[in-house]
């Protein structure tokens, strides 16, 4: 009877660090998402007449908020996993699964999201500037530039997220 084949061997303490401070990257990526769009609010003076906008007043902004708050709680658990990987040099095989399809599904995600904040930011932005007579456009132009900059913030999310979609893939492919 042969002996049973040796387990994998675990992936090199190098690449478990970039592992690492992609996650870490990712979670900083989506906080700043979440400050940034739970912040965002403009007051438009508009001929006598105020109107005040939060960033839930936009279809678009709240799925971005919605994306930035999965993708934060899957980062954060990811975190803790790749943490204990890390200190104990051990992965649950249900991991390389949750790393697998995880990653995949949350980066889509947030693409989307991201996606949605920029194209909602460029064209209410230019409705906005058409259709309201402003005393200043500088509230607006404020509040969209924190729209410009959480899309900007999620879409680094994505890419750090993509590129550990790649490790896991690659990992996945060993095991």
């Amino acid at each position: 009877m042969a002996p049973p084949p040796p387990p994998p061997s675990p992936p090199p303490v190098s690449l478990r660090v970039v592992v690492l401070f992609l996650r870490v990257l990712t979670v900083v990526f989506l906080v700043i998402t979440v400050i940034i769009l739970s912040t965002n609010s403009v007051t438009i003076d508009s001929q006598g007449t105020v109107l005040k906008y939060y960033f839930k007043d936009v279809y678009a902004y709240r799925y971005m908020f919605s994306a930035a708050i999965i993708g934060l709680v899957y980062a954060v658990v990811q975190l803790f996993f790749t943490i204990s990987e890390l200190a104990t040099r051990i992965k649950n095989p249900i991991n390389y699964q949750l790393d697998f399809y995880g990653d995949k599904i949350i980066s889509y995600l947030l693409a989307t999201g991201s996606a949605a904040g920029f194209g909602v930011s460029k064209d209410l932005k230019d409705a906005l500037l058409a259709l309201v007579a402003l005393d200043s456009t500088d509230p607006v132009d404020k509040f969209f530039s924190r729209g410009y900059a959480s899309a900007s913030m999620l879409l680094f999310a994505f890419v750090c997220l993509a590129v550990l979609s790649v490790f896991s893939s690659y990992a996945i492919s060993k095991h």
